[in-house]
């Protein structure tokens, strides 16, 4: 389902791949492979899975609007008072648009603020804030040092 939000780009870099297969000067390992190795990992989720993560929390909101439950259990997200949490976006996400995670900050009532903190990241879009070069030098770092202040270290 990733693959349909751009299918020309994906169509294009698979068309380029083959080419490149086919005239010898593809790799193992190259940026192509490394690439979708990893990007296709989701493959193994169910589709049941998939689509009810995506009605559940993007289209329906449950999170966001305080109704998310696991089986019969709602979930009281004013219960956790001991875990910090902090949520990354993308400025140019396109399947998590900016606002959506940072807006679950809100619903923890029971977290002081000094544990609870946020980062957007110019111009990264989904997978930029999970992967690349985003994540290895802006994202990462910002995430162990949070890890790092709450982790009860001194």
């Amino acid at each position: 389902s990733f693959i349909s939000m751009n299918p020309e780009t994906h169509a294009k870099a698979f068309t380029n791949q083959i080419n490149a297969v086919a005239t010898g000067k593809a790799e193992e390992h190259d940026r192509h492979n490394k690439f979708y190795d990893e990007y296709l990992a989701v493959m193994d989720m169910t589709a049941e899975f998939y689509l009810s993560t995506v009605e559940r929390i993007f289209k329906g909101r449950d999170i966001a609007d305080n109704r998310f439950y696991i089986g019969d259990h709602k979930v009281d997200f004013s219960k956790i008072t001991q875990t910090a949490v902090k949520t990354v976006e993308g400025m140019e996400d396109d399947i998590t648009a900016p606002g959506q995670c940072v807006a679950a900050l809100a619903l923890l009532t029971g977290l002081p603020d000094s544990m609870k903190a946020s980062h957007l990241e110019p111009g990264a879009g989904h997978y930029g804030i999970f992967s690349g070069s985003s994540w290895q030098k802006n994202i990462r770092p910002l995430v162990i040092d949070f890890i790092d202040a709450n982790s009860g270290k001194s």
